[in-house]
């Protein structure tokens, strides 16, 4: 079966470039999985016409807003707006549950009961090192150095025959070389240009370690307003909002 990702958002936390935050769709015929969902994932959701019962699996990098802030909005969406009766699954690092629902409280007090008992929800939490099975999706999970109040993970997903893997947010480590080892495609954020960025990868990072990136495909995404300025120096192709790559 075909699969296909589609970014829906690949800015950074501050949207530069005017991109929606981290927001990607994996597809293997009608199922369709998130893999994280930034606080502007609803808006991109919406323009890519995708609605929120169609998504049956969101996959979390880590706790940082824009890679799971639109998760309280889907689970509003999901308990007053377009009531679903298909699962959905929430997987990603440990503390997720707390995360999720106390700023679901925070935005909209009184929700998370709401949610509970309107929404056929399942929140997983993954461990670095151990493989996952999230639905119809094989979860590897590995440690990165990204403070985030919780584990921080790059992601080696299995889905069909494919193996699409994502660093999410992180130091540069030699793990992502091992996240994304001979993967169809590595989606790898690029947050710095040539000055070194705290607990995020850069171009100047990529490029020195280069031999070790043995992935099919690699993508540059997350990028910051300085490396926006020299996406045509990237030996790799840097993504944009609405980019659709077929595996």
């Amino acid at each position: 079966m075909a699969v296909t990702l589609e970014v829906l958002g690949c800015g950074d936390a501050f949207g530069s470039g005017g991109r929606f935050n981290s927001c990607y769709l994996l597809a293997s015929g009608d199922r369709l999985t998130l893999v994280d969902c930034g606080g502007s994932a609803p808006a991109a959701l919406q323009q890519r016409a995708v609605t929120q019962p169609d998504i049956g699996i969101v996959v979390l990098t880590h706790l940082h807003g824009d890679h799971f802030g639109g998760v309280p909005f889907l689970l509003m969406d999901a308990a007053y707006n377009r009531q679903r009766t298909a699962p959905l699954i929430v997987a990603g690092p440990p503390g997720l549950e707390t995360r999720i629902m106390d700023t679901l409280e925070l935005l909209f007090p009184g929700a998370p009961a709401r949610v509970r008992e309107r929404v056929p929800l399942t929140i997983t939490e993954l461990d670095a090192g151990v493989t996952r099975q999230v639905g119809h999706l094989g979860v590897l999970p590995f440690a990165v150095r990204h403070p985030s109040g919780a584990p921080s993970f790059a992601l080696r997903i299995a889905i069909e025959d494919k193996v699409v893997a994502f660093s999410g947010d992180a130091a540069w480590d030699s793990v992502l070389a091992e996240a994304s080892r001979d993967a169809d495609l590595f989606v790898c954020e690029c947050t710095g240009y040539r000055k070194p960025v705290p607990f995020h990868v850069s171009l100047a990072d990529l490029e020195e370690h280069r031999e070790e990136l043995t992935a099919q495909r690699i993508i540059l995404t997350h990028l910051g307003g300085e490396m926006l300025q020299h996406t045509e120096e990237a030996p790799w192709p840097c993504a944009a909002d609405g980019l659709v790559v077929a595996l």
